[in-house]
């Protein structure tokens, strides 16, 4: 990152929803969402949101965002975006974007971002290989969901155009108002070595066409997909994608669990389980209740209440784990909607809310609460954490952090679709 052009330290980024984050060594890297923009002329009366392509980088051990300027092959300003990371590299798919004469379409191409150069690449895929009207890649869409798995990216189902010939057991629904674009539950497999998209056959029962949904890696070889938009409504489905054996298992009997949604986050944890935060309910309302996912021989899910002052409800905000140690993960939440999306006038959150899910090494703790003070107060505080009250104020406030200057900004919708 040293090669790149970059802004003085910011203590808070500007709001924002339907963006992308990863956690890259001690860093989450923020990409794009929606923002306010200046209202135009024939617009006084309201704000405009505009899409983003930014770059910010957020530094976990002192709480500060840098935005950085990405060189080459730099993908359009979008939404409804999927992403996955590997090693120093994130990799994003679809959308819904703004094209080079400032018009929206879906979109399926692959952007691959280096950290390290902070630079892009387009991913060309090869085509024309497969047999007369076999699809050589997945169509137009956004509201994907997608994960990294040896040397590939799988893509599984969204929102976008219709399919006239679908793969194996895949399905298009048509949107009852919108002939033209609807659901998928089309899987697709991303090889990163050739280029080369492909449909794997699978087994099992799949889970049926939808967007806005979660899959989420929680083992070596199997994903976690949750929830998601039908054309039916939001649901609260589980199901687990063995990605070795190409079969799906589901929907699971969990017992009680979390009320159907979409646009929410699934995380993986240290211990392998997954955090489920945030999403649209079938009212339209965000939702703050939390659970987290059980990933042991029986799957189950469990209500918890963490960082409850701060972690208000919200909608197509983002959740990033940074692995403390082999008994901590740090979350981080940003962004997001508090109100319902479809509402001509809604908000969005403009804070980082971090918390610790499982126990934290006071090394860290102390670590943190130093770094995050002033270098003016610095050898003043390496005095204090040594007094065993002053460590016990420390670990309550590194219990949980809330970042926010300009807590709330107002929005105007750019127009969610009923995939949402």
């Amino acid at each position: 990152m040293s090669e790149t052009q970059s802004s003085p330290k910011m203590s808070v980024l500007s709001g924002r929803m339907s963006h992308l984050c990863a956690v890259i060594g001690s860093h989450m890297f923020m990409i794009g969402g929606y923002h306010k923009g200046e209202p135009e002329e024939r617009f006084k009366d309201r704000d405009i949101s505009v899409h983003l392509s930014d770059i910010n980088i957020y530094s976990i051990r002192d709480a500060t965002w840098r935005k950085v300027k990405a060189r080459g092959d730099i993908p359009n300003r979008g939404s409804g975006m999927c992403m996955a990371s590997h090693k120093q590299y994130i990799y994003a798919f679809g959308g819904l974007i703004i094209n080079d004469s400032g018009q929206r379409e879906f979109s399926n191409t692959v952007h691959e971002l280096d950290t390290e150069t902070m630079t892009w690449r387009f991913l060309q895929p090869v085509v024309g290989t497969n047999s007369p009207g076999v699809p050589d890649r997945p169509s137009i869409r956004d509201k994907a969901a997608m994960v990294y798995y040896n040397g590939a990216l799988w893509v599984f189902a969204g929102w976008g155009t219709r399919i006239d010939r679908t793969q194996h057991n895949s399905r298009f629904v048509p949107d009852m108002s919108h002939e033209f674009v609807g659901w998928n539950n089309e899987l697709w497999r991303f090889d990163l070595k050739t280029m080369k998209w492909n449909s794997p056959q699978c087994s099992g029962s799949a889970p049926s066409p939808r967007a806005a949904h979660t899959l989420t890696m929680y083992s070596d070889h199997r994903a976690i997909l949750f929830g998601g938009r039908t054309r039916e409504g939001r649901v609260s489905e589980l199901y687990i994608l063995n990605l070795n054996t190409l079969n799906w298992e589901g929907p699971l009997e969990t017992g009680p669990g979390p009320e159907p949604r979409s646009l929410h986050t699934c995380t993986r944890l240290h211990d392998g389980n997954v955090l489920l935060l945030g999403g649209m309910n079938g009212n339209g309302d965000s939702v703050k209740a939390q659970w987290v996912l059980e990933t042991g021989p029986d799957v189950k899910w469990k209500r918890v209440e963490l960082c409850k002052e701060k972690l208000c409800a919200r909608t197509w905000h983002t959740t990033a784990a940074y692995t403390v140690s082999e008994n901590c993960s740090e979350l981080l939440v940003f962004g997001g909607s508090p109100d319902n999306i479809w509402m001509p006038k809604h908000k969005y959150w403009a804070n980082m809310v971090r918390f610790n899910y499982g126990v934290k090494p006071l090394y860290e703790i102390c670590l943190d609460y130093i770094s995050r003070c002033n270098e003016a107060e610095q050898p003043q505080n390496k005095e204090i954490v040594t007094d065993i009250n002053s460590r016990k104020k420390v670990l309550e406030a590194a219990s949980c952090s809330f970042i926010d200057s300009v807590p709330i900004y107002d929005m105007d919708s750019i127009g969610p679709t009923s995939a949402s």
